[in-house]
């Protein structure tokens, strides 16, 4: 899931995703000079014993979502943070005047 706020003074837009279960080394942003690209995958295997033999199936599934920035947005303004089931990601809001 995907929440967007507002920061307290109304000054950024924070993008919380939830990410559990997904390893660090799974998930990726993108900078584009109008878009951030949130990328992850999701790996999933299960094996059940039939007789003699082991059947595993694995399980992988991609997603991606992107984030218009607004006009003018520098890469430096564009913070991200992780911990054990969020990334975060804080950029200016479209609604703040330049």
């Amino acid at each position: 899931s995907v929440n967007f706020r507002e920061s307290p003074d109304g000054r950024n837009m924070m993008v919380t995703f939830d990410m559990t279960g997904v390893k660090k080394q799974d998930m990726h942003v993108s900078y584009r000079t109008t878009r951030l690209i949130v990328s992850w995958k999701v790996e999933r295997t299960t094996e059940e014993q039939e007789g003699d033999s082991v059947v595993r199936e694995r399980e992988i599934r991609r997603y991606s979502h992107t984030i218009p920035l607004p006009e003018g947005t520098k890469f430096e303004e564009v913070r991200a943070s992780r911990d054990s089931q969020r990334l975060t990601l804080t950029l200016p809001n479209s609604r703040c005047v330049r």
